[in-house]
């Protein structure tokens, strides 16, 4: 027998649960932006407005590094960053095109090739018209030899910057990397970006082993280095009822002094997040009156509910 759906909408909540735990794309998906209302509690836009700002200004591309460990939103932030850059460019969402490239071993080349492809791709996709000698051009990417990728690959970008932001409506370009294995793949993206006014993007494990860059060697790179750490309680208390109140104008479900009690160790914001959204579809799905919060008291989230649920949900394994 299959199960109702859940009732979002007795909480207020007319786009359903807030506290998802994929990746937010506030470029990719506009409504995304609302639901990072809590992005400066502990990450400074303003530290990476101020960056960004400076390299357009001066007319030069931007690199950043964004380093966690696992479930400390990474990718969330990398996208983040993109879309700062895109109010920074004043570029409308879809004038960003963005290469996303998983890096998968040490063999810096083969991930700047593939990133270069993807951009084509989506240059392409973009519907963009491009003048047939750079058309041409971009149709040797793949044939291009790793002795001279640097070199060509930078006349490639710069010769993109000018047609891209020639067009009707003005474009840019940037890559995301996910997962940073050394710091030459930086040091080769900033020759090849070097005169594009464009932006790269990695993403980092933090962790000590020799497959990933340690924090002392990312702080060496001429980069905006940006280091995401687990939440404390008063951190977890603010993301709860930031995102709560970007959806819904119902008062929040969660006892501000138990959001905090509840999580006495810091955890990872994905950790967090992937609870507060368990902790909402258990209510609604064990509340026997189907009334409206706040009237239906039931649909409350107390301190035991919350401790009792959360320890069932590390038990299973919950991230």
């Amino acid at each position: 027998m299959q199960a109702d759906p859940l009732r979002y909408d007795l909480y207020g909540l007319h786009q359903g649960n807030p506290y998802r735990t994929e990746p937010l794309d506030p470029l990719g998906r506009s409504g995304d932006r609302t639901l990072m209302v809590d992005i400066d509690w502990f990450v400074s836009t303003e530290a990476l407005r101020a960056y960004l700002r400076r390299t357009v200004e001066a007319g030069e591309s931007a690199f950043v590094v964004v380093s966690g460990r696992d479930y400390t939103g990474r990718t969330t932030i990398a996208n983040h960053v993109l879309d700062v850059y895109r109010q920074v460019r004043d570029l409308e969402s879809d004038r960003l095109l963005i290469s996303r490239i998983d890096v998968e071993h040490h063999h810096d080349f083969e991930w700047v090739k593939k990133a270069m492809v993807e951009l084509q791709t989506e240059i392409e996709e973009a519907d963009l018209s491009l003048s047939p000698g750079l058309t041409a051009s971009l149709d040797t990417i793949e044939s291009i030899e790793e002795d001279v990728y640097q070199s060509r690959y930078r006349g490639l970008a710069r010769r993109l910057r000018g047609e891209l932001w020639g067009q009707d409506q003005p474009c840019s370009f940037g890559v995301v990397f996910e997962g940073l294995r050394q710091t030459t793949l930086v040091e080769a993206m900033r020759k090849v970006f070097r005169s594009s006014q464009s932006i790269a993007v990695f993403t980092h494990g933090d962790y000590k082993h020799a497959n990933t860059p340690s924090h002392e060697e990312l702080s060496r790179l001429d980069v905006h280095l940006i280091k995401l750490e687990p939440l404390h309680g008063d951190q977890v208390r603010h993301l709860a009822e930031q995102r709560w109140r970007s959806a819904s104008e119902l008062p929040s479900p969660f006892p501000p002094d138990s959001l905090e009690a509840a999580w006495p160790a810091p955890t990872p914001i994905k950790s967090v997040v992937s609870t507060l959204g368990a902790l909402v579809d258990m209510r609604l799905g064990s509340a026997a009156c189907h009334g409206p919060w706040p009237q239906n008291a039931e649909l409350e989230i107390p301190h035991r509910f919350m401790v009792s649920m959360i320890r069932v949900l590390k038990k299973v394994g919950a991230p």
